[in-house]
């Protein structure tokens, strides 16, 4: 590998790329990130609600959003709701998913071969279908863990009592997502998904409210979630030449101009650089030794 110091544009790469991937809680658009939230979760509810429930031709979408003051929310919610949340560390209601407990009622009495007809006005869960309804709760919980990018989301209270699901702490605005399960020749299930303003802004960054909250590519959260498969053209720019006008004009089939290698060679996104490194070979093919990065996780 060819070796060389390194660049004196370090430091101006760094900033404008922390500038790039920062974020405010004041310009944070927490509904509109909130409905796309939404949207990943019903995808990633399809296929495990289709394993689970052995319904081939499931589908799931969100069918609606909506925020409220947390005291409002049980109003909001209904009566005869069944509840399981799922917390983060730290203040918050993390996720909670709600569902009409006949609703869970008649889904166990389906699995059993039954007619899925629930008690209407059930209000808690038998132990059996309380033991089914844990099953449900654990596919749900992976599609949260998918939805969120949080691995540390982790299954906390559950019942029918929501003052005794909800922690005392939680003061911020309450936002819920609602998901319809549908499937051919069945009654349809639905799921309502709520977290706070103050869990919210967790699933994109560990920073407490009402600070900056800031997205840095090298972190885990993003390592595990959908967005770090999302792919970027990156350019590693080799040669840099400044050629007069006449000699361009003068440009032919033939002509040889000698090709000067950056020692030290940028790597960029956007004409935005990410990294610098030296160019080498690697099995045949040209490759390049990254030196310094701009991420904050670089030593």
């Amino acid at each position: 590998m060819i070796e060389g110091p390194a660049p004196t544009g370090a430091t101006r790469a760094a900033q404008h790329c922390e500038e790039l991937l920062s974020n405010s809680l004041e310009t944070l658009d927490v509904a509109g990130d909130f409905t796309r939230f939404g949207t990943r979760l019903a995808r990633a509810l399809r296929s495990r609600l289709a394993a689970l429930l052995d319904v081939r031709k499931l589908e799931t979408e969100l069918v609606g959003c909506e925020a409220c003051d947390i005291d409002a929310l049980a109003d909001t919610l209904g009566a005869n709701m069944h509840h399981a949340r799922f917390a983060l560390p730290g203040k918050g209601i993390g996720v909670m998913v709600s569902a009409k407990v006949s609703a869970m009622i008649g889904e166990f009495d389906r699995m059993l071969g039954g007619d899925g007809e629930g008690a209407p006005d059930a209000a808690v869960l038998p132990a059996s279908a309380n033991r089914f309804a844990r099953q449900i709760e654990a596919e749900l919980l992976a599609a949260c863990v998918e939805a969120t990018g949080r691995s540390d989301l982790a299954a906390a209270e559950r019942g029918s009592k929501l003052t005794e699901i909800i922690p005392a702490s939680a003061r911020a605005r309450a936002h819920m997502a609602t998901i319809a399960v549908n499937r051919p020749g069945l009654p349809k299930l639905t799921l309502t998904f709520t977290t706070c303003e103050t869990s919210f802004v967790q699933f994109v960054t560990d920073t407490p409210a009402g600070q900056p909250a800031r997205r840095c590519i090298g972190d885990e959260s993003i390592l595990v979630s959908a967005l770090g498969h999302v792919e970027f053209a990156t350019t590693a720019t080799l040669v840099d030449m400044a050629i007069p006008l006449s000699r361009i004009v003068a440009l032919q089939v033939g002509t040889v101009l000698p090709v000067p290698i950056h020692r030290t060679v940028p790597l960029s996104i956007a004409d935005i650089a990410i990294a610098h490194g030296a160019v080498g070979a690697l099995d045949d093919r040209v490759a390049l030794e990254i030196h310094h990065t701009a991420f904050a996780k670089d030593k």
